[in-house]
């Protein structure tokens, strides 16, 4: 088994553990225990199985526990009631849940989309508070569209060329205690990729030497530029379980001061690379370049030794003149 697989096989145990709690959260809630830390503890499940299925590019799976995820966080916010309907869906959600990892790991076949995308139904209208959320097109009707009218009047104003994206600039420096804990950083990123294209820089000015580095401190400061039309909530919300073990700024791009121009660039000697949204975003190739500095500073060179001397060639015999 190599590497990959075997950390895909660590999450799927992770998983296992992460159901079990949920199945005993949920058991209080229905028995009455809402309290904000049970509440919050079927968030902490939902998210952390979602965080690593998007890790593995597990679509699925990502998109059943996002809708789930989002109305527990509705619920923790007290933005709605956790009633008895809603704990009972919650319950349904969860065996859902377990299928969709199942499925995931070739256990069973996958999950019927009718009885997957009936359940999504029911979290998004306890979510938008009995409202259901406009149809998505499916990807098979990209060629179904219908006509629109432009205005092409040539007397409106153009758009000025330099008009700030929408978007945020988040600036992210994890401390050590993050890593200790199991956090990535490479995994954030990639969360953060999902919420739109995003530019990232980071900044390697503060690796000491190999002599004086520590494993345990952190050094790097990543700046992205996000370029999607999101609220700072959902921003905040990939850094909900590190934000206390990391120094965390958010700006809107349009207010955001150049932070980052001395920072170093996650390809050297290249523009910073725009990171496109969903799991194209290669998180390992990205670390490998950004730390790549890293391996680069090596300790003072020791002086060449000295060359040995040359050997003495033994002295020639020398020639008897003959007797006369």
């Amino acid at each position: 088994m190599d590497a990959f697989e075997a950390i895909k096989a660590t999450f799927f145990q992770e998983c296992d553990e992460l159901l079990a709690d949920l199945e005993a959260k949920l058991m209080l809630l229905e028995q009455g225990q809402t309290d904000l830390e049970t509440i919050n503890a079927v968030f902490r499940a939902v998210h952390s199985v979602k965080g690593g299925a998007g890790a593995f590019g597990l679509e699925a799976l990502v998109r059943f526990a996002h809708v789930f995820e989002t109305l527990m966080d509705e619920l923790r916010a007290g933005r709605k009631p956790c009633d008895a309907v809603t704990i009972k869906t919650l319950l349904r959600a969860s065996d859902v849940l377990a299928d969709h990892i199942q499925a995931a790991q070739g256990l069973v076949p996958p999950v019927d989309e009718a009885r997957s995308a009936a359940l999504v139904a029911e979290l998004e209208v306890l979510t938008h508070g009995g409202e259901a959320p406009p149809p998505v097109m499916e990807e098979d009707d990209d060629f179904d569209f219908t006509p629109m009218a432009f205005d092409m009047a040539l007397d409106e104003p153009a758009a000025p060329l330099d008009a700030a994206p929408a978007g945020w600039r988040i600036v992210f420096k994890p401390m050590g205690r993050m890593y200790a804990n199991a956090n990535e950083a490479g995994l954030l990123l990639r969360e953060l990729g999902r919420l739109g294209p995003t530019q990232v820089r980071l900044d390697d000015s503060a690796v000491p030497t190999l002599d004086a580095l520590s494993v345990e401190e952190g050094c790097l400061t990543w700046t992205i530029d996000l370029s999607a039309d999101v609220d700072e909530a959902a921003v905040r919300e990939v850094f909900d379980f590190v934000e206390s073990d990391c120094d965390l700024t958010i700006t809107p791009l349009g207010q955001a001061s150049d932070v980052c121009a001395d920072a170093a660039l996650v390809f050297e000697d290249e523009p910073a690379a725009i990171l496109p949204a969903g799991d194209d975003l290669d998180i390992a190739a990205l670390l490998a370049r950004a730390t790549g500095a890293v391996a680069d500073i090596a300790p003072e060179a020791a002086p060449a030794p000295a060359p040995e001397p040359a050997a003495v060639p033994a002295a020639m015999p020398t020639a008897t003149p003959a007797a006369s």
